[in-house]
């Protein structure tokens, strides 16, 4: 099971990082669907998240002030180590939970923040549809005063009966598609 949440990290790496290259430094004070941040907001969070929550759950070795690319490339060496995502770890408000539960969640925050990086942009917001199919059945598992008390997600938008796997998720997560 863990390779499968690495497969899906790694793949939602690459959609966020086609963004990341197809955003120019005249959009990072563009409006996101984040309400109150702008691009460079989104930017920050993205990156710190991944660096301090996934980077330090597999033990990454990334240099201080670390940018996506240099972030990126230190987590996907430290997920080649054999068995890094095997034990438990201790995660506020849950208790001992498996490894593969906050990388999850990490993977998670940075594929719906792809979305949101792609929308603010202009660019192509089609996220992969394994990463999405996981991302959705993971927020639905995940407790719902946590999800939404804790400033995580907005509340959940209703989607159209005919809506896509894509649009189910990111409703799910708060956004309007």
């Amino acid at each position: 099971m863990s390779q499968q949440h690495i497969d899906i990290w790694n793949v939602t790496a690459d959609a966020f990082s086609a963004r990341w290259e197809a955003m120019n430094d005249d959009q990072l004070a563009a409006d996101t669907p984040c309400e109150g941040w702008c691009v460079q907001d989104l930017i920050d969070h993205t990156v710190s998240t991944q660096i301090n929550f996934a980077g330090g759950l597999v033990g990454a070795d990334i240099p201080e002030g670390a940018d996506w690319p240099a972030a990126r490339d230190a987590i996907r060496a430290a997920l080649g180590n054999e068995g890094v995502l095997e034990g438990m770890t201790e995660m506020p408000g849950m208790g001992q939970v498996p490894k593969m539960v906050p990388f999850g969640i990490a993977a998670s925050d940075l594929l719906i923040h792809t979305w949101d990086l792609a929308r603010a942009i202009g660019a192509d917001e089609t996220l992969p549809a394994e990463a999405v199919a996981a991302t959705h059945a993971g927020l639905q598992r995940f407790p719902e005063q946590a999800m939404r008390g804790s400033g995580m997600f907005a509340g959940a938008v209703e989607s159209a009966a005919d809506a896509d796997a894509q649009t189910q998720m990111l409703n799910f997560a708060g956004r309007t598609v």
